[in-house]
């Protein structure tokens, strides 16, 4: 004679049922839910900045500067650590009487030497100056660093000289800080320049030469 369940034996069933399910091997121990992965996310990009070479204009800008400020250190890191650096009064360069200093070499503002820089246009006297006295006649003696005309490798001021830059630095690149003059009166003849004279060693610029430029005889 079969028995039946009754409801109990069957709720006990299922109770049984239900606990076993949860505990694996019989031995009552619970595996932990498996877990995901920790996702690592790859590190930002750094941005890499976009590096140019530096130009004639910036180098000749960055002497200027040093020029303006009378930075001896900084003009002194850009002369051509070969030829010097060659000041000329006059846009025609006298290579018989044009002054070189080396790096190394070049005076101080302070330095009392009178030195010979070649002649006066017009007298033919000579132009014994300081090298303080002939930066601020011959050098910086108008503040080039606001010039009106900035012209790279194109004289803008020209008299009845013979500019002679090309001959003295082939292949140099030539940048001309440009007044047009000062007084009306004078109608433009009172104009004055001041030119840097570059050569480029790969991708440096080199400060060759500083020719100041006017109106001569």
């Amino acid at each position: 004679m079969t028995k039946m369940l009754t409801p109990l034996m069957l709720l006990l069933i299922m109770v049984f049922a239900s606990a076993c399910s949860a505990d694996i091997g019989g031995g009552g121990t619970k595996v932990p839910a498996a877990s995901s992965p920790p996702v690592v996310q790859p590190p930002a990009a750094t941005p890499t900045p976009d590096l140019q070479p530096v130009t004639a204009e910036q180098t000749a800008e960055a002497i200027i500067t040093a020029l303006k400020n009378k930075d001896h250190q900084a003009l002194v890191s850009y002369i051509h650590p070969d030829k010097g650096v060659l000041f000329s009064p006059y846009a025609h360069i006298d290579t018989a009487s044009a002054k070189v200093f080396k790096a190394d070499e070049l005076p101080g503002l302070d330095d009392s030497t009178v030195y010979y820089w070649g002649d006066y246009d017009g007298s033919g006297e000579a132009i014994s100056l300081t090298f303080s006295r002939y930066y601020d006649k011959f050098v910086y003696d108008q503040d080039f660093a606001a010039a009106e005309t900035v012209s790279i490798d194109t004289i803008v001021g020209k008299g009845n000289s013979l500019i002679n830059i090309e001959e003295v630095f082939p292949g140099s690149t030539t940048v001309e800080y440009h007044f047009s003059g000062f007084d009306p009166q004078y109608e433009g003849m009172d104009w004055e320049s001041l030119i840097v004279v570059l050569e480029q060693d790969g991708s440096v610029w080199h400060l060759s030469a500083i020719v100041h430029s006017s109106w001569t005889i």
